[in-house]
């Protein structure tokens, strides 16, 4: 055992989970005696904040774990852990006790059967500290011989008595393999991430960004200080998260939940395949998520470039600063799918083209052909308008004003009684080049989309086909659900490639809530709007000359280009 100086923290385990702390779920199994303070509150995540002068029928208050005097043999506590792991190290903070503070303590470790419990006097506890003596007041940070065996319980005493602040185990987190060939989170610490490296985590460590759950407030999030001079420079800060084991990356949410005012102003995220912890950042890293700007306090969810490479680690960069709250990366774990040739686009086949003066609903029937399981999959992802404002914009309210797009005038009308969320999209008509005398007229009309589930594959996942795209070139097109009973809608986006036809490489797929409109930019490709849990009316805006050529043209593929899979 090794007592390692408090400077060395972030060296010795700053890559390392704390497996004992209630952020993860952690808990008190037992204990044999917290008469004068509550157990519970080693595993709390702020230090222990000073009660002094405080009394309650017990006595003086702390904020720890403190038990009675004059005990002749030792206490302890025992601890299960927020996860199974390999522990490497603790830290035993005595907090404010001082004078009443645990004179020695050791640590010992057990794996126990789910579903189990386990006694002070088991066989089954093995020492991984010796008896260590601790002063008051002070944090004491021990880094064991080695990394123990998989355990899942830790217990902690106090020779003979006293009490402890906070005790944090640090380690790996070992997880149970997969057996779902659903996407999982790659990234989320149960699954044995780390965060590895970052540039700055002056406000909030980036280990907080793989944690379970939303947190709480922007002190469990990664936010790095305040740059000069950086904005609009191409310069930024990162942090590099090596995925619990290498997996094909198929989607993302970065969410900036309680950063309001200080969320970065975009991000982007890399890939690489390596054996180190911490890659170089001159290393060769591929781009998986292109530069694009982040909203406040909400979840951005994006499909991702390359899932048929099974990455190691991926990089967050955010510019020019700011905080993030967590990030989800979605994928399958290459351990359960050796190949990803399944998921290989296929060479794009040639398109017939049909015009029409008027756009066209979706077409009934789901049927898969032989060679959809060869084409591309194309995550359904949650609308955002982020994710979107390549393609068109996202006509929506915001409950919580604090995370409307910055761009977004909000304003109460009606005398108090309302709020007005202003310029949300534009409705824009450009005159084409071979006729720039044209006129158009705005249609304001409704689509009746009857329900279109998809089938549903063996995951319990619903998927499409895509055999059918369309645009207006010239127009935008902005569609929203009038209620009536309607519920979610699907939205497929595609950009024009350099031939104007269909861009398949830039499919996109959101599942839009019945509170969420959409509208697409001008020359967007997209599959006409698929109602999912009921026949859905819609309100639609769009720019019509009457000229068929002008106004709608469709691409029929003849065959399934892509398959859109639900997240």
């Amino acid at each position: 055992m090794i007592s390692v100086p408090l400077d060395q923290f972030d060296r010795v385990f700053g890559s390392l989970i704390e497996l004992s702390s209630e952020a993860l779920g952690a808990t008190i199994s037992s204990v044999s005696d917290e008469f004068f303070a509550d157990a519970a509150c080693l595993l709390r995540v702020p230090p222990a904040v000073s009660m002094k002068g405080q009394f309650g029928p017990k006595g003086a208050l702390f904020d720890g774990w403190e038990s009675r005097r004059h005990n002749p043999s030792h206490d302890w506590v025992i601890v299960q852990l927020g996860a199974r792991g390999s522990i490497a190290g603790c830290d035993i903070d005595t907090g404010c006790f001082n004078g009443n503070e645990s004179p020695e303590s050791d640590v010992w470790g057990a794996s126990v059967p789910a579903g189990e419990s386990i006694a002070a006097d088991s066989p089954l506890w093995v020492r991984l500290m010796p008896l260590a003596p601790l002063g008051p007041a002070q944090r004491h940070l021990f880094l064991f011989d080695k990394p123990s065996a998989p355990v899942t319980h830790l217990k902690l005493t106090m020779h003979p008595d006293g009490g402890i602040g906070r005790f944090r185990a640090y380690g790996k987190v070992l997880p149970t393999p997969s057996e779902t060939d659903d996407a999982v989170d790659l990234a989320h610490v149960l699954s044995g991430a780390t965060v590895t490296g970052e540039s700055d985590q002056h406000f909030g460590r980036g280990g907080n960004l793989i944690l379970p759950g939303r947190g709480k407030d922007m002190g469990d999030g990664w936010e790095t200080k305040r740059s000069r001079g950086r904005l609009g420079s191409g310069k930024g800060d990162w942090v590099v998260i090596k995925l619990g084991e290498p997996g094909y990356l198929e989607w993302t949410n970065l969410d900036t939940l309680h950063f309001v005012g200080n969320f970065p102003e975009s991000a982007e995220l890399y890939g690489i395949v390596s054996t180190e912890d911490l890659p170089a950042q001159d290393a060769a890293w591929t781009k998986l998520l292109d530069r694009t700007k982040l909203g406040p306090h909400r979840s951005h969810y994006f499909q991702l470039l390359h899932p048929e490479t099974a990455w190691t680690h991926v990089r967050l960069s955010i510019y020019p600063d700011g905080g993030v709250k967590r990030v989800r990366l979605f994928g399958r774990p290459a351990s359960r799918f050796p190949s990803y040739s399944a998921l290989t686009p296929l060479p794009s086949p040639e398109p017939t083209s049909a015009s029409s003066s008027s756009t066209s609903a979706a077409p009934n029937g789901n049927l898969f052909s032989p060679s959809s399981a060869l084409v591309p999959k194309v995550p359904a992802v949650p609308l955002t308008p982020d994710a979107f404002s390549a393609y068109g914009s996202v006509i929506q309210s915001y409950p919580d004003h604090r995370s409307a797009r910055k761009d977004v005038v909000v304003k109460p009308v009606n005398f108090g009684t309302a709020f007005k969320f202003n310029h949300l999209a534009p409705v824009t008509f450009l005159p084409p080049p071979s006729d720039p005398n044209v006129k158009a007229e705005v249609n304001f009309c409704v689509f009746r989309c009857d329900q279109q589930n998809g089938v549903v594959g063996k995951n319990g996942k619903e998927q499409w086909e895509v055999k059918v795209l369309e645009r207006h070139e010239f127009s935008s097109q902005a569609f929203v659900p009038m209620g009536g009973g309607g519920g979610r809608y699907l939205v497929l986006v595609a950009a024009p490639g350099a031939d104007s036809k269909p861009d398949l490489s830039t499919l996109r797929a959101f599942i839009a809530t019945n509170a969420q409109g959409i509208s697409y930019h001008p020359n967007i490709w997209h599959h006409p709007i698929i109602a999912l849990d009921a026949t859905t009316d819609f309100a639609c805006v769009v720019n019509e000359t009457g000229v068929g050529a002008i106004d709608c043209e469709i691409v029929e593929f003849g065959k399934t280009v892509a398959l859109v899979v639900e997240v």
